[in-house]
């Protein structure tokens, strides 16, 4: 076993005693010293994101959980194209609005349609809500994507001329802001006929 370092007392020549240390042999082991390198640690587990799930409007295109939405559904012969539908609906919205500008300036003025009555004595919600109907059934065509829309949007317009007719003989002025609003749906629906897909040739 090899000699460690340590204390050894010897005599000196006065006669005193006295302590000497001595060096470690270079092939001694301490047991009580801490080894200057420890092993290396082994590396973490490889982490894998969890793999997100798959949603029935899209398929896997790669292990990597990269995912794409499918391909709207192609519209069928007769329905309005994305923009002509966007400006169908903000059109007849516009018609609604309108009669709400009628119902607004004729609380104000004191002029009421017969759909609305007097201020003192105004119709019930079902006969004032009359104007709206129309329009709101337009814009409900349009949004469901049916194939009638242009049509719905026609009857709209004759239906909103005719509660303007209504109001003619009294009220001729706001007999006419009426007519222009129908004038306006039909224009919107008629024209929205250029925006109706096709049959295949």
């Amino acid at each position: 076993m090899a000699r460690l370092a340590g204390r050894r007392e010897f005599v000196t020549e006065q006669g005193y005693a006295a302590i000497r240390m001595e060096p470690p042999h270079p092939d001694a082991v301490n047991p009580d010293a801490i080894p200057s390198a420890l092993p290396p640690l082994p590396p973490p587990p490889a982490f894998a994101p969890p793999r997100p799930t798959q949603s029935p409007q899209s398929y896997d295109i790669a292990p990597m959980a990269l995912y794409t939405a499918l391909e709207p559904t192609p519209l069928a012969p007769g329905q309005l194209t994305p923009a002509w539908r966007t400006l169908f609906v903000a059109g007849w919205l516009g018609v609604m609005l309108g009669f709400g500008a009628v119902w607004q300036s004729g609380r104000a003025s004191g002029i009421s349609p017969w759909w609305l009555g007097p201020a003192t004595d105004q119709r019930l919600f079902v006969v004032i809500a009359l104007p709206f109907v129309a329009p709101t059934l337009a814009v409900i065509a349009a949004t469901a994507k049916l194939r009638i829309t242009c049509y719905v949007g026609i009857v709209a317009a004759i239906a909103t001329a005719a509660i303007a007719a209504i109001d003619h003989p009294r009220f001729p002025g706001m007999a006419a802001v009426e007519f222009a609003l129908a004038a306006a749906g039909l224009l919107i629906s008629v024209g929205a006929f250029a925006g109706r897909m096709r049959e295949p040739d």
